[in-house]
């Protein structure tokens, strides 16, 4: 049911105006079951639709599908496949000359929550895990590939960055807007139109009270999903704005690779500006030797 309410990539990837009431319940087990058993960021895959969704709703457009085929191949069902628009097509341009195996491509704030419990736990053979918010694959611009040594050429040549020191299998479309801090938001909106007796602040930053309605949300997704009745936040280019590229990389190590993090006021200062602070309510597949960043 949930693969029913994307929408073509041409047209972004929420149904505007109308959210997906009745196709999740809440008796669904919770984020926090999972962080003891499996080692998939499938079991959430369901409540990350409707976060990519309501990010939809917040920054039409930015995110787009990626469809499987002509030489891109999934490989399982943790993948997610959202990526912004440039990062996309470059990625297929790059699948028509011979096949890639896709591990991992958009990931959401529920999907690092897992892996950096894994982290902490010792877990699922993760070596090292970005913060939920901060992680190089919440910005819409970055994938896992299988088989990297045999395509890390012909990805290179169509616009993705092969530089994050220790994890092989990952590329950055530096090229791309950053879009990381936008799924936190979203998913403070989900949470509130799902509570509105336990509302926690909508700006964007991961935090404690965040992270403890995450843990408590239901991994199948809420009852009330995506809605586009507020006012979008435009071409948001996420924490770091404008995109980043390779130059500034060089200069800040920081900015890639798993402890990549970035100024959490650019999402804030932007959503200020345009009267959305306003009106907030207050109060993967991971494997053996898996960097996941």
């Amino acid at each position: 049911m949930v693969a029913t309410a994307r929408r073509f990539a041409q047209f972004g990837i929420a149904s505007a105006l109308v959210a997906t009431s009745g196709l999740h319940t809440a008796d669904a087990d919770p984020v926090e079951s999972f962080v003891d058993t499996g080692c998939s960021t499938e079991v959430v895959v369901q409540l990350s639709e409707q976060i990519a969704r309501e990010v939809d709703c917040l920054m039409p457009g930015q995110l787009v599908e990626v469809a499987e085929g002509d030489g891109l191949v999934f490989s399982g069902g943790a993948v997610l496949p959202y990526l912004g628009e440039e990062a996309r097509d470059d990625l297929l341009a790059a699948a028509a000359l011979g096949e890639i195996r896709l591990n991992s491509a958009y990931r959401t704030v529920a999907q690092q929550y897992l892996i950096v419990r894994w982290f902490e736990a010792g877990r699922c053979g993760i070596t090292a895990a970005a913060d939920p918010g901060s992680s190089n694959h919440e910005s819409g611009r970055a994938i896992d590939v299988a088989n990297w040594s045999e395509r890390v050429s012909v990805l290179g040549a169509n616009g993705w960055s092969h530089t994050v020191p220790g994890d092989e299998v990952h590329f950055d479309h530096l090229g791309s807007p950053d879009l990381r801090g936008s799924d936190v938001l979203a998913f403070q909106r989900l949470w509130n139109r799902n509570h509105p007796e336990d509302p926690i602040d909508e700006d964007g930053d991961w935090g404690p009270a965040t992270e403890a309605r995450l843990s408590e949300s239901p991994s199948e997704g809420f009852a009330i999903g995506e809605s586009c009745a507020y006012p979008d936040i435009g071409n948001f280019h996420g924490p770091h704005k404008p995109p980043r590229t390779s130059e500034d990389l060089d200069e800040d190590p920081g900015g890639g690779g798993c402890s990549a993090g970035g100024d959490r006021g650019g999402l804030a200062v932007l959503l200020l500006a345009l009267g959305y602070l306003g009106r907030r309510r207050k109060n993967v597949i991971v494997g053996p030797s898996s960097t996941a960043c």
